[in-house]
C-alpha cells in the first residue's frame, strides 16, 4: 500500500526537475523584471504615442540616464526625435546633445547646431545657450563671437547661469565685445549667485591674481569657498593655496589649523610644511603621513624627504 505514494512522489520530483530545466531555457528568473516596463512607463509610452511631447521627452531622459529602465541611447534618441518633431524645445535640445556627443547616433555637429537653434526658437533657453557655445567654439559652423555673445546674453537674461558666465568671460577678455571688467564682474557674480561654480571660481581667480582688479585674498577666499561648496574641485585646490599664503612657517596652533585646512583642500606644500612641523615635535608617524600625502600630490621635496628617511 505504500508503493503508490512513493512512486507518485518520485514522479512529482522528476517533473519539477525537468520543468525547472526546461523553463530556465526561456525565462531566467533574475531577468523577469526586465521583461515588462513599470506601470507608469507603459502609460508614458501610450501618452507619447498619442503625441504628448512632454511624455516623449521624459521617456528619452529615462533611457538616456537609465531611470527605471535599462540605459539605451538609441531608444533615447528615438523618443527625443519624436518630442522634437512635436515642437518640444527640451526634446530638440536633448536630441542636439546626443548628436553633438555621438550618443546613440553618429556625431553630427552641424545637425546638432540646427537642433539647438530649433530648441531656442521653441523657447528652450538651454538650447539658446548651446547655440552660443557652438558658435563660440566653432562647432558645426565657423566661429562667430558676435552670434555667441547674442545667445549668451539671451540665455543669461532668462536665468541660464552658464550664459552669464561665458558672456562675462568675453567681457573680461574683450572677445568681440569691448573689454569691460565691471560688466564681467557683474555677470560672473550673477552666474555665481545662480549656482554656477565657474562664475564663483573666475571671480576668485581674478581677486587672487589681481587680474584687472586690486589683489584681495579675502575676496578670493570668499568666491573660492562658494565654488568649492558647489563641488568644484579646482576651486577647493585654489582655496588651499589662498589659505597657504597666510602661513610661511608653522609656529603656532593657529598656523597649524590653517595649514591643516589648506592641506585638506589640496595644497601639497602645506602638507609638506605640516610634516616638517610634526617632525620637529618628534611625532614621526604623523610627519610621515603628511610627507606621503604631499608626495602623492606631486610635491617633490616631500618625495625626496621620504627617500632620505628611508636611506
Amino acid at each position: 500500500m505504500l508503493k503508490k505514494p512513493i512512486v507518485l512522489t518520485a514522479l512529482i520530483l522528476i517533473f519539477i526537475i525537468l520543468s525547472i530545466k526546461f523553463f530556465d531555457k526561456f525565462v531566467p528568473v533574475n531577468k523577469l523584471s526586465k521583461l515588462t516596463d513599470a506601470t507608469y512607463v507603459t502609460y508614458y509610452k501610450k501618452a507619447c504615442d498619442l503625441e504628448d511631447s512632454e511624455a516623449c521627452n521624459v521617456l528619452g531622459d529615462m533611457y538616456h540616464y537609465g531611470n527605471d529602465v535599462d540605459t539605451d541611447y538609441e531608444e533615447a534618441v528615438e523618443f527625443y526625435k519624436k518630442a522634437c518633431g512635436l515642437e518640444n524645445g527640451a526634446g530638440c535640445n536633448n536630441l542636439g546633445y546626443m548628436l553633438n556627443q555621438g550618443f546613440g547616433i553618429a556625431e553630427q555637429n552641424w545637425h546638432a547646431l540646427k537642433l539647438y537653434q530649433k530648441a531656442c526658437k521653441y523657447g528652450e533657453m538651454e538650447g539658446c545657450y548651446n547655440v552660443g557655445s557652438m558658435y563660440y567654439h566653432g562647432e558645426g559652423s565657423k566661429r562667430n563671437y558676435y552670434k555667441a555673445a547674442l545667445k549668451f546674453q539671451k540665455s543669461c537674461n532668462e536665468g541660464i547661469a552658464q550664459g552669464c558666465n561665458d558672456l562675462a568671460y568675453m567681457y573680461a577678455h574683450g572677445q568681440y565685445v569691448k573689454k569691460d571688467i565691471r560688466e564681467a564682474i557683474s555677470l560672473y557674480l550673477d552666474a555665481c549667485q545662480m549656482g554656477e561654480a565657474s562664475g564663483c571660481n573666475n571671480l576668485g581667480y581674478m581677486y587672487e591674481m589681481g587680474n584687472d582688479v586690486s589683489q584681495d585674498d579675502m575676496k578670493a577666499e570668499k568666491f573660492y569657498t562658494a565654488a568649492c561648496e558647489l563641488n568644484d574641485r579646482a576651486s577647493c585646490n585654489r582655496l588651499g593655496t589662498v589659505y597657504g599664503k597666510k602661513v610661511q612657517e608653522i609656529k603656532s596652533q593657529a598656523d597649524l589649523d590653517v595649514a591643516v585646512k589648506s592641506c585638506g583642500l589640496g595644497n601639497p606644500i602645506m602638507c609638506y610644511k605640516i610634516g616638517l612641523y610634526m617632525e620637529k615635535k618628534r611625532e614621526h608617524k604623523k610627519a610621515r603621513s603628511y610627507f606621503e600625502k604631499a608626495c602623492n600630490a606631486g610635491e617633490s621635496l616631500s618625495c625626496k624627504h621620504l627617500g632620505d628617511l628611508h636611506r
